[in-house]
């Protein structure tokens, strides 16, 4: 058990340093990020058409038709909202709309929390198999090409995120996993015995 706890915190420590290059030295993130002509006037409209506050934000809405007496009346108001839909602009945005405070020191912490669990429960699925030290390296990898398939990929299947974008952030989970499974490998798992 130790060998697990140890080999865990170890690959959450070399998964959280490749984040930080990641998201801070390669810039690979940030060139998908796209910037508004004229920030403070959008804000503004944002600031005047939030409903409900902090959240998911949708345009066109997409939701439930508002409370329409006939079902033409209903069918007219999704042919629209189809319609908005395909024309554009189409706009997913988590929207904060006044002050918060952000704490990078908080948001660090919650993200090595976030990668000793992660290192954690793929320590605890490793410690059950019999495989070669490269075997493990590509156990693990598969681990996060996993979690980006199974996070990333349906933001651009459903909500339009950039293919590129999608690209990168699946590489992303990969590469952390493979620098992951490379130190979990070296101390979680058993080499596979004949038996005779």
């Amino acid at each position: 058990m130790g060998k697990i706890i140890l080999g865990a915190v170890l690959t959450a420590m070399a998964v959280f340093g490749w984040e930080a290059v990641s998201w801070t030295a390669l810039g690979w993130h940030q060139n998908g990020f796209r910037a508004f002509r004229d920030e403070s006037k959008v804000a503004e409209v944002i600031k005047a058409n939030v409903t409900s506050g902090h959240g998911i934000y949708l345009l066109p809405a997409m939701g439930e038709a508002p409370k329409i007496a006939t079902a033409e009346e209903k069918k007219a108001f999704v042919a629209e909202q189809q319609k908005a839909m395909q024309n554009g602009p189409y706009v997913y945005a988590i929207v904060r709309p006044g002050k918060a405070d952000v704490s990078m020191g908080m948001n660090l912490t919650l993200s090595f929390i976030r990668c000793l669990i992660c290192s954690l429960l793929i320590a605890a699925l490793l410690s059950q198999t019999a495989l070669f030290y490269p075997a493990r390296i590509a156990f693990v990898a598969a681990a996060g090409l996993f979690a980006g398939l199974t996070a990333d990929l349906p933001m651009w299947i459903w909500f339009e995120n950039p293919g590129r974008d999608a690209v990168v952030n699946i590489a992303d989970h990969l590469i952390a996993w493979v620098i992951g499974g490379a130190v979990l490998g070296i101390f979680v798992g058993k080499d596979p015995v004949a038996d005779r």
